[in-house]
This record gives structure tokens, C-alpha cells and sequence, in this order.
């Protein structure tokens, strides 16, 4: 038995032909639609702040055959342009009301056939609100993850250029601001200096003419070094000696290259405290570090404790 007879296959035949005739019938004749249109705003100026959130798209009301209005809205993409370069009395007023009209109108009918017509916007206006804000030179923090590889070290702290930018913000926020803060930077096993293009975070309400800094994170090979270096007793009363035996250790130390040069004995300091010494019955005291070089990634004493010897 078949599933469907002739007659009931004519008929489903002529009916789709019947609505494809209704389709194209329907695509030719003359109607009117609402589009969505994106808004892209441009050159918006650093020193102001809008009072009201500023529409991020209107719809515009187009009249033409159903077959134009249907390529319309499957074609249309792009953004209409809204450029505050074009509006200079934003700057002179603390309101202004802008005709959608006048601003799109001609950005719109570079994009639709001669046949469409446009009937209507929505919104018809664009009021901008403005609030003045103040401008503020502020320290520019980087914030960083990084580790070098084996055998490399950081040779000097990382920086940012510039040190500092300009950041517009109102009055109540920006007197609490005197430093702002980068993306995380990271990096793992350098084996050189990385120099890098990072983002500024910006606090709430806040803007800034550069939201980019460069961050620069110098790194080198490291090298051993090794110094002797004398051991000084402090809090010594008067009249009494204290001499230390040995009266200096050897310092084992790691250092960039660049930096190598630059260490003596005397960018050592070594001590031990009399203090301590009369209040302990042992024979030896240990070494305290008082001061070390920068760049200096670790340091190892031989020994770590000497004897003493008071006269």
C-alpha cells in the first residue's frame, strides 16, 4: 500500500508552489520595517564624564520592496560613526541635544538603494550630559608574575615608561589617587630582558590618555663571586676591646654580570653584637648581615659564626 496517493501528492505540490507565488509576492510588495543599528563613539574626550549612559544603538524605520528590506537586514553590519571631533560645544555646554537625524542620515543613505526611504528614528534625539573632571599626574605601578631560568637573575628592578600618566577622574575620586596599577605581567625562565607593551588598570569613573605603558624587566647571566670580609663587634662599652677570630670570613655570593665589578668588601656589612656575648655562655657567636649590594641574589658565610676574644 503506498504511503501517500496522487491526489494527496498533487495536492502538497500545488501548495508549495502556491506559497513560494505567495513569498515572492510578498517580497515585491511594498513595506516597512524597523532596523537596529549599532552606535560606535569616537574621539570622546578624556576630561568629561556623561551624566547618563549614552544610547549604544538606535533603530531606524526603512520603507521598500519586502526583498530589498530582507538583504538590508541579513547585509547590514557596520556600526554607525559618532565622532565628538564634530561637536565642539560639548566642551562650552553642560547639556546638549543632537537630532539622530542630522548625525546619521547621511551615514545611513551611504548604505541603502535609492528606492529606500527612511520614515523614522528612535530614539529622535541623543542628549549628552557632561560633568567636568579633573586631570591628575599619578605614578603607574607594574604589577608582575616573572621568574628567571637557572643560571639568570633580574640586573636591576623592572621599570615602566612612562613613570607616570595623566588620568581624568571627578573631584571626590581623584584627590584618593596617587598611584595606579598594570595588568599582571607574566613570564617564566627569561634568559634575557623582556621588554613588553602591558595595560594600565583603570579605577572606577577613571580615564587616562594612555592606557599602555611599556614595562621593562632587565635580566642577565649571573656569576659567582667570593670576598673576604672583616667581622665588626658593635655595643662595645668604652675601654674594653673585643677582637673576633677569624677577625673575617669568606662571602660566596651571586650576582649579574654587569654588576659584578662594582662589589668590595666594604658593600659587606658583618657584625656581632656585645650585647649578645654577655648574655651567652657559648664560646661562638653568629653573624649577623647588616647590609648586603643590591643585586645580590644569595650569600653564603664561611664560616657562619666566629669566636671572640675580649681585652
Amino acid at each position: 500500500q503506498r504511503l501517500f496517493s496522487k491526489d494527496v501528492i498533487a495536492f502538497l505540490f500545488f501548495l508549495m508552489v502556491s506559497a513560494l507565488f505567495w513569498v515572492i509576492m510578498s517580497l515585491n510588495k511594498i513595506s516597512d520595517s524597523y532596523f537596529d543599528a549599532n552606535i560606535k563613539y569616537i574621539n570622546v574626550p578624556k576630561d568629561i564624564e556623561f551624566s547618563a549612559e549614552l544610547p549604544s544603538s538606535i533603530s531606524i524605520k526603512l520603507k521598500d520592496r519586502g526583498i530589498v528590506l530582507w538583504t538590508l537586514f541579513h547585509n547590514s553590519q557596520d556600526s554607525l560613526v559618532f565622532d565628538f571631533e564634530k561637536h565642539p560645544e560639548i566642551h562650552n555646554n553642560g547639556k546638549i541635544t543632537i537630532r539622530t537625524a542630522t548625525e546619521f542620515e547621511g551615514q545611513i543613505k551611504e548604505r541603502i538603494p535609492n528606492t529606500t526611504t527612511i520614515l523614522d528614528y528612535e530614539p529622535n534625539f541623543i542628549n549628552i550630559e557632561k560633568g567636568a573632571l579633573k586631570s591628575k599626574k599619578v605614578t603607574v605601578s607594574l604589577v608582575r608574575d616573572i621568574t628567571c631560568d637557572d643560571q639568570f637573575c633580574f640586573s636591576d628592578s623592572a621599570s615602566v615608561s612612562p613613570k607616570k600618566i595623566t588620568i581624568f577622574a571627578p573631584v571626590d575620586i581623584i584627590d584618593n589617587i596617587d598611584t595606579v596599577y598594570t595588568d599582571v605581567l607574566r613570564a617564566r625562565d627569561l634568559t634575557d630582558t623582556l621588554v613588553q607593551e602591558v595595560k594600565v588598570v583603570m579605577p572606577n569613573r577613571c580615564k587616562t590618555d594612555r592606557p599602555t605603558v611599556e614595562a621593562t624587566v632587565p635580566v642577565e647571566i649571573y656569576i659567582e663571586g667570593l670576598l673576604m670580609v672583616p667581622v665588626k663587634v658593635i655595643n662595645v662599652p668604652p675601654h674594653y676591646n673585643v677582637k673576633t677570630i677569624p677577625n673575617e670570613v669568606s662571602v660566596k655570593y651571586n650576582i649579574g654580570k654587569s654588576k659584578f665589578g662594582t662589589i668590595r668588601p666594604s658593600s659587606f656589612q658583618l657584625y656581632i653584637d656585645y650585647n649578645d656575648i654577655i648574655g651567652s655562655n657559648s664560646k661562638r657567636q653568629f653573624i649577623t648581615v647588616d647590609r648586603s649590594p643590591s643585586g645580590v641574589i644569595n650569600y653564603k658565610l664561611s664560616p657562619e659564626s666566629v669566636e671572640y676574644l675580649i681585652q
